[in-house]
């Protein structure tokens, strides 16, 4: 049994256009998974190097400053405005369900800071029921100052009449409160939290996903297979006649 002669059969315009649009589709995902790993590994390099630091005593004095600060800590002094606290939902501590309460801290040169206090559960969203947590006078804090953005295209519409924020939305958070809010928000950080008081800060630590590599290659291969694909497919058997 011999074995027919394979020939190059001419693929249709359709057949072209199908695999030049898949090959450059899969370059170009590739190409930007590569830019995104690249991003990636240095918002953790700078992550890393802010940990290290120790918090700088004065918050920058500009919004160039502030923006260029990101992951950044600093001590700061001042006064929550407790009526007009937030709720960031939906948020997990130890896998059970609650919010971040998001207060604006007036800060003793007179600038408003949006600060994430920390965690509390569901049933105590209400600050009625849970009057210790209006802590009064100057308070002191370490904090990291997040410029970072925090929500997708997928991410829910905040239900406002119900005080319910699904990001920092800062700009609709000043026409909400009629606070001249800083444009950056900040963590209050703690290393030796009680997990019985609330809110629960966070520890300054930050568990970044580093997927990219393995999307890159991902649509690397998925180009490379289209390719194949059709060469193989009109490099086939010449048919009998």
């Amino acid at each position: 049994m011999t074995e027919r002669r394979r020939t190059w059969h001419p693929p249709s315009f359709i057949a072209w256009c199908a695999v030049i649009f898949i090959t450059v589709l899969m370059l170009g995902l590739g190409l930007w998974q590569l830019q995104r790993l690249a991003e990636k590994e240095a918002l953790i390099a700078r992550i890393a190097e802010s940990a290290a630091r120790p918090p700088a005593r004065l918050l920058p004095l500009t919004e160039a400053a502030l923006r260029a600060s990101g992951f950044m800590k600093f001590q700061v002094q001042g006064e929550f405005l407790h009526a007009h606290e937030m709720h960031l939902a939906a948020r997990y501590y130890k896998n059970q369900l609650g919010y971040q309460l998001l207060t604006p801290l007036r800060l003793l040169d007179g600038r408003i800071l949006l600060t994430n206090r920390g965690w509390v559960p569901t049933n105590l969203k209400d600050p009625a029921k849970r009057p210790e947590t209006l802590v009064e006078g100057v308070q002191y804090y370490t904090v990291i100052l997040r410029t970072d953005r925090d929500h997708t295209p997928f991410t829910p519409d905040h239900d406002i009449p119900d005080n319910i924020w699904f990001w920092r939305d800062i700009a609709t958070m000043k026409e909400v409160t009629g606070l001249d809010l800083l444009p950056v928000s900040a963590d209050i950080i703690s290393t030796n939290a009680d997990p019985e008081e609330f809110p629960i800060p966070g520890d300054g630590t930050f568990a970044l996903r580093n997927d990219h590599l393995g999307y890159a290659i991902t649509w690397f291969m998925v180009g490379l297979a289209a390719i194949a694909v059709f060469f193989f497919y009109h490099w086939r058997p010449a048919e009998r006649k």
